[in-house]
């Protein structure tokens, strides 16, 4: 066991999955750029999913996701065995010192801990996600990814300053939603940049601009006003439309661990650095 773990969880090892990790993906960054409307699609969608109905259809563009799993799969194993090795090391030894001393040393194995529980977070939200997208208007009641029904009770629009640059153009726009809970009916206002949550979803407002309306007529060469480097002019000023509102319903179990782990790694890397730089333990001896 003692020779599996020491070469499972070699720090050489790690040094080159993490170079093959950022191999991988600014490989699949060129590909990603190259194919925008195929890897766009897996926005929203589930990615075993979005494999098996686009991705294996399309292998030369898309090897490098499975890649990409496998390397962090490994480097999660590698991680785990590393961590594995040091608090071996460690445990035997915390009665001969101090409490405070054997934290500090156990800090970087928490770490790391904390760092394999938000790669399962991150496959969790890969392979669990679920969205749904869905136009609102006033009126419309909706179910979307199991919050139940609400109801668009209204849309309103608010607008810059008429002095401003951007006079005219909408500046915030607030839908009020309603349900029932409890047999009492409660309403909630959801915003551009402020989410709310619904029955353990996650909503959000979006929106997708509208063509312009108006018809193209050819222009009279015999004018002498006539630019000559287009074809075709507006006889009237295009109407200005209002974008298209949608509402994003998005149930992310991989969430509810992902930003736990990202508060708890900051904290216990401030403590550990603190205690490093300024405390006492600065001056005692690291342990193997």
């Amino acid at each position: 066991m003692k020779r599996f773990l020491d070469i499972i969880g070699d720090l050489r090892i790690a040094f080159w999955l993490l170079l093959a990790v950022a191999v991988i993906m600014w490989i699949g960054s060129l590909y990603a750029s190259a194919e925008y409307q195929l890897f766009d699609s897996l926005n929203g969608v589930r990615v075993q999913d979005w494999f098996s109905e686009k991705g294996l259809g399309a292998l030369s563009s898309t090897w490098w996701l499975p890649a990409l799993f496998f390397a962090f799969a490994l480097l999660g194993l590698n991680t785990a065995a590393c961590t594995l090795r040091r608090v071996m090391a460690l445990w035997p030894r915390r009665t001969d010192m101090p409490a405070k001393r054997f934290m500090v040393l156990l800090s970087p194995s928490i770490i790391h801990l904390l760092f394999i529980g938000m790669l399962s977070g991150h496959l969790l939200t890969f392979t669990a996600l679920t969205q749904e997208k869905a136009p609102i208007e006033e009126g419309v009641v909706l179910d979307l990814a199991g919050t139940g029904e609400f109801t668009v009770k209204s849309v309103k629009n608010e607008f810059f300053d008429k002095g401003s640059l951007l006079a005219d153009r909408i500046r915030q726009t607030t839908v009020e939603l309603s349900f029932m809970k409890n047999g009492v009916e409660r309403t909630v206002p959801l915003e551009f940049l402020h989410s709310i949550s619904m029955n353990g979803a996650l909503l959000q407002l979006d929106m997708q601009k509208r063509k312009k309306s108006g018809a193209p007529i050819a222009q009279n060469p015999a004018d002498e006003t006539c630019n000559k480097e287009h074809n075709y002019h507006y006889a009237e000023l295009l109407k200005e439309t209002r974008p298209q509102l949608y509402i994003i319903a998005t149930r992310d179990p991989g969430l509810f661990i992902l930003i736990p782990g990202f508060a708890l790694v900051i904290l216990v890397m401030g403590w550990y650095f603190y205690q490093i730089g300024f405390g006492r333990e600065s001056k005692a001896p690291p342990i193997d």
